[in-house]
């Protein structure tokens, strides 16, 4: 049975492109910026809305390559392969991130839609289970959401 995973499945689909509570989907907001949009640097020390766009995605391939079985893939926290640094991102350009981040969406959800709930109770690392994982690649996702509509503003 899958209900639990297809709540999972619903936010993650809510959250790129459906209807979210708290407003407008990520995909909503970043397809109102353009490529300048995408690398300008508001505030000094903020991260612009591509480093953000592929911070999300970094994580959310996190997600994938656990779901995988690929138990040695990890990021380590703030370094270039968690937030990739601005001249690295311009030479791959807006599109791309966004097509990353696109096709990071369409492999999340297959590998969740293939799984059972029985996977949420399993370890990914010593101390924590897919449950956690899946919920906090959520959060992270809403809480980056949240910075692009602040960056847009």
């Amino acid at each position: 049975m899958k209900t639990e995973l297809a709540q999972y499945i619903r936010q993650f689909e809510k959250i790129y492109n459906g209807r979210p509570w708290y407003g407008d989907s990520l995909l909503h907001k970043l397809e109102q910026i353009g490529p300048k949009e995408a690398f300008a640097t508001p505030v000094p020390g903020v991260h612009p809305v591509a480093q953000l766009t592929a911070h999300i995605t970094i994580w959310r391939r996190v997600l994938i390559e656990k779901l995988k079985g690929n138990a040695e893939f990890k990021i380590e926290l703030n370094s270039v392969e968690d937030w990739p640094s601005q001249k690295d991102l311009r030479e791959k350009g807006w599109e791309k991130i966004l097509e990353e981040l696109a096709a990071s969406q369409r492999e999340l959800l297959e590998l969740l839609s293939a799984a059972s709930d029985d996977l949420l109770d399993r370890k990914y690392k010593d101390k924590h289970d897919f449950r956690f994982l899946i919920e906090g690649v959520i959060q992270h996702d809403i809480y980056h959401t949240g910075q692009i509509g602040l960056l847009q503003s």
